[in-house]
């Protein structure tokens, strides 16, 4: 009997993961305006995309249009529970006042993480027309747009699994969610983070109840995505195994206008950002210069000049040269027809010029501002003098 109870369990929690994994991989899908949806008919379309996810886990369920057929749905098949439950990742959260109609049962989301200080990470799909994920204070959704109160939680999976003894022992574990919530407030040592629940005896409670208060606040700046502005996008992943929320920051700028954009971001909820692990993904910096080029040979009819190309930040991978012919003096120069390679031949008509040479390096977010080399004294004319011996 344990053994068919513990594999119950564990597919249960299997089920569970495939859910949230499902509602994760359509982060950034969007419709245009008009509630067509690849979930389903052209209706809103928030409980179909949550029935999709139960899904791609193998739930036996309907592409259910109407929140309150998910309530009903688990109600006959696996359970429900109250608002006031604590409820586990792959749920449904339910919001509105109740099941009964669509005046009543009015949006739906996935639960991804619990925080039993009193927040859920949801993804949701007809957020905005798109699938986003949130945090969501659950006594009060409304404060950031949610459409309504939580009226009950669906699960996916039937009680027999494990599932509600596992959600019981946690409401055992926590205790009661507080009626007004304050996440700057000390936590006690019981309301660490779910990821917790199954930490040896001996572990640093204070430390963790640390990592704690600065998810928690890091978390607050993001309840309001995904947060977009021109060129780019910025959003959170999830929070890794040491408490410090990961974002990703992408742009399709260079790299320093992403991490302007991620600075003028944790500026704009006054935060930190002393719990963050953030990733850019952004085109480099274009290559700019730090030393200028040079030429070496001598100039003298017939001979070679061969460029170096200086140094440059920010990683140049290849370089482009543009020979020009200047006064005696250096100071008006013009291009030297096709002499685009590293090295340069003289010849009868630089004689009375100098020569310069100017380098453009590039890397893969695209060519610097041209560096350009000191002139070269005036060529002269000449002939290379044979090799004994030779004709």
């Amino acid at each position: 009997m344990a053994l068919v109870a513990s594999t119950g369990s564990a597919r249960a929690s299997a089920t569970r993961e495939q859910i949230v994994s499902a509602a994760a991989s359509q982060l950034g899908y969007s419709e245009p305006g008009d509630f067509c949806s690849k979930y389903g008919p052209c209706e809103e379309w928030c409980s179909l995309f949550a029935t999709w996810a139960w899904e791609q886990a193998g739930v036996a369920i309907p592409r259910f249009a109407f929140v309150g057929d998910m309530y009903y749905w688990a109600q006959a098949r696996t359970y429900v529970e109250g608002p006031d439950a604590m409820p586990s990742p792959g749920d449904a959260v339910l919001f509105g006042t109740g099941p009964e109609s669509v005046e009543t049962s009015l949006h739906v989301g996935i639960v991804e993480d619990v925080y039993p200080t009193g927040y859920l990470v949801t993804i949701e799909g007809d957020a905005l027309h798109g699938v986003g994920r949130y945090v969501v204070p659950i006594k009060d959704p409304q404060s950031i747009g949610e459409a309504g109160p939580i009226y009950a939680y669906a699960s996916p999976v039937a009680s027999g699994s494990g599932a509600q003894v596992a959600g019981a022992a946690a409401a055992a574990a926590f205790g009661p969610l507080p009626e007004t919530l304050d996440p700057s407030q000390e936590p006690a040592p019981r309301l660490t983070p779910m990821r917790y629940r199954n930490a040896r005896v001996g572990v640093d409670w204070a430390a963790v109840n640390g990592v704690r208060r600065r998810t928690l606040r890091s978390l607050r700046a993001f309840q309001h995505m995904p947060f977009r502005a021109e060129h780019v996008y910025i959003d959170w992943t999830g929070v890794d195994r040491r408490g410090l929320v990961e974002v990703r920051v992408s742009s399709t700028l260079h790299m320093s206008s992403a991490r302007e954009a991620w600075q003028r971001f944790l500026q704009r909820f006054d935060d930190a950002g002393s719990a963050y692990v953030v990733s850019f993904q952004a085109p480099p910096d274009i290559p700019v210069e730090r030393s200028a080029p040079s030429i070496s040979g001598t100039t003298t009819q017939g001979h070679t000049l061969t460029a170096s190309h200086g140094s440059w930040s920010n990683d140049a991978t290849s370089y482009s040269y543009r020979w020009e012919q200047c006064d005696s003096t250096g100071a008006a120069c013009w291009a030297i027809g096709a002499a685009r390679n590293k090295t340069y031949k003289l010849t009868a008509s630089d004689v009375g010029d100098a020569i310069r040479v100017q380098v453009t390096a590039s890397n893969t977010g695209g060519a610097s501002r041209p560096a350009t080399s000191i002139p070269t004294t005036v060529v002269v004319s000449g002939v290379i003098a044979h090799t004994a011996g030779q004709n």
